[in-house]
């Protein structure tokens, strides 16, 4: 007879992390981030409640403009995979291709299938009916068309290109981190080490500049670099290269800012755990967490028809 083999499902649990995006969405609004990380907990499972599963499947929502970001980062992914496998891409054949998925993924969010399958594409302007002109669309299509070009003419991917595959530093998703007991969501966009023996780490963007942002991700990489590939800030190169304007912009960092790039973690933490019942067990009740008054962020939340119906 044949043995018997018992698979063990371990449940998923909530347990607490932090993130730069989770960090941004509670500096906007409290109750969308209980919504976002709390409420939604658990709406992929067939037995979910009603309004657990209607939560999680707003928390997919993104704008136009995420959308079209995402777009070109699944492109730029795309690219160094297949040059990492040794294979060539011809330019236009493949953008092609980029603008015919964006297509498909436009068709299946109009015609609202992520309510089914909430993993596929699912824009707010639709979920929420907001009239968009055709030629806005075509503008945005045009937009992820020049990132993609633009980044196909960096300098900086050439450099990428006569980096030996194995100085590769490859992170297609996040991974975490512990950082002083919790775990610490992020992960470059692409790094490598250069000629000089230094560690270069990349942050694509797409749209306008935003200094204080940038400065705060970067420094985040910085982290990421100091507590998994265990190099000081002075090694270590930050770049963000803007696809946008085909523009790369170096960012230099030092011991004092990454000391002040580990408070800012700390305290966010902090304030984070405070709002919570049970900050051991990570439980949380939505009373605790309050409503924004700044009805612009509540114009473009996910969660507006759950929160603020009337808007």
């Amino acid at each position: 007879m044949a043995p018997v083999v018992e698979w063990a499902m371990r449940e998923l649990a909530n347990t607490f992390s932090w993130s730069r995006s989770r960090d941004n969405t509670f500096q906007e609004c409290r109750r969308r981030y209980f919504y976002q990380y709390y409420g939604a907990w658990g709406g992929w499972e067939p037995d979910a409640s009603a309004e657990t599963r209607r939560l999680y499947v707003l928390k997919q929502l993104a704008s136009r403009q995420q959308w079209a970001g995402r777009a070109v980062h699944d492109a730029v992914e795309m690219v160094l995979r297949a040059f990492a496998h040794g294979h060539e891409l011809p330019q236009e054949p493949f953008i092609r291709d980029v603008v015919e998925r964006m297509r498909q993924d436009w068709r299946s969010s109009r015609a609202r299938h992520y309510w089914e399958n909430p993993k596929t594409a699912a824009l707010f302007e639709h979920e929420y009916g907001v009239e968009i002109k055709p030629e806005a669309w075509q503008a945005l299509s045009r937009h992820v068309v020049s990132c993609v070009r633009n980044f196909f003419r960096l300098p900086l991917l050439a450099e990428i290109r006569r980096t030996p595959l194995e100085h590769w530093l490859i992170e297609y998703s996040s991974k975490a981190f512990e950082f002083e007991g919790t775990a610490i969501w992020v992960a470059p966009d692409f790094g490598f080490w250069n000629a000089e023996n230094r560690l270069v780490l990349v942050d694509w963007k797409t749209g306008a500049a935003d200094p204080g942002a940038t400065a705060f991700q970067l420094g985040c990489y910085a982290l990421y670099a100091h507590e998994v590939l265990k190099q000081p800030p002075a090694r270590v190169d930050l770049f963000e290269a803007n696809l946008r304007d085909g523009m790369v912009t170096a960012v230099h960092w030092d011991d004092d800012r990454l000391d002040a790039i580990q408070e800012r973690v700390r305290f966010s933490i902090r304030s984070m755990k405070a709002y919570l019942a049970d900050p051991e067990s990570n439980v949380a009740a939505m009373d605790n967490f309050e409503r924004t008054e700044d009805l612009r962020l509540c114009r473009w939340c996910n969660f507006r028809a759950v929160c603020r119906p009337e808007l």
